[in-house]
C-alpha cells in the first residue's frame, strides 16, 4: 500500500475540493470549523459505535413551530388570543417529538364536551399502547372546581390528544370544553415518538 505523508493540506481556492471515499483519523480526532452537511437526505451519524447500525443512526433533527386548536371533537373551536396561541414550538430528534404551546381562550363559541387540543406537528405512532401523557405547568381561569387540575395525553395515530380534569375523588375523566371556559389559559408540554 501506498503512503503519502505530509504536514499540512492547504486549500486550493480556485478549485471545487476533494472527493474521497473515507477518511481515517487518529489520535486527537478533528476540528471542525463550519457546520457538516450530507449531499443526499436520509443520511446521518452513527453514534456509540463502531460499525453501521440501524438502531444507532441519528439522521434528523428538527426545530419548527405548530398551530395549536383547542375544540371538541366535532369541529367547534375556541377562539384563542393570537399573541400567544397561534403558534407552538417542537423539537424532533429522530423518532422523538417534544412540543409546547401555551393556550388562552378568549370565546367557547360553539364548543362542548370533551376538550381537544388539535394540530400537534407530527402523527403519534400507531399502536395501541401509544397513548402518551404530557404536563401542564400552569393553569389560569378555567372552570375546574376544588381539588381538580389539568393534565394532557396525545392519542395514537393522530395529531391530537385530549385535555384531561383530574380529579381527587376518583380519578378524573377527559375536561370538558365548559371547564376550560372562555377565559381557561394553560400551558402544554409533551414528548411522544413517531413512526
Amino acid at each position: 500500500m501506498s503512503e503519502i505523508r505530509v504536514d499540512t493540506i492547504s486549500e486550493k481556492t480556485s478549485a471545487n475540493g476533494v472527493a474521497i471515499d473515507s477518511v481515517t483519523l487518529k489520535d486527537g480526532g478533528a476540528t471542525l470549523t463550519d457546520n457538516i452537511t450530507f449531499s443526499a437526505s436520509g443520511k446521518g451519524v452513527h453514534l456509540g459505535v463502531t460499525s453501521a447500525t440501524a438502531s444507532n443512526l441519528l439522521d434528523d433533527y428538527e426545530e419548527g413551530t405548530w398551530t395549536p386548536t383547542l375544540g371538541d371533537s366535532s369541529g367547534n373551536n375556541f377562539t384563542l388570543n393570537s399573541s400567544y396561541s397561534s403558534f407552538g414550538y417542537y423539537t424532533k430528534v429522530g423518532r422523538t417529538v417534544t412540543a409546547h404551546t401555551y393556550i388562552i381562550c378568549t370565546a367557547i363559541n360553539s364548543a362542548s364536551g370533551s376538550c381537544k387540543l388539535s394540530g400537534l406537528p407530527f402523527t403519534n405512532t400507531n399502536n395501541n399502547r401509544a397513548f402518551t401523557g404530557g404536563s401542564v405547568g400552569y393553569v389560569n381561569g378555567c372552570n375546574l372546581g376544588d381539588g381538580k387540575s389539568l393534565g394532557f395525553y396525545v392519542s395514537p395515530n393522530a395529531t391530537h390528544g385530549f385535555v384531561y380534569n383530574h380529579n381527587n375523588a376518583d380519578g378524573g375523566a377527559t375536561a370538558t370544553c365548559a371547564e376550560i371556559g372562555s377565559s381557561g389559559e394553560f400551558m402544554i408540554n409533551v414528548t411522544y415518538t413517531i413512526s
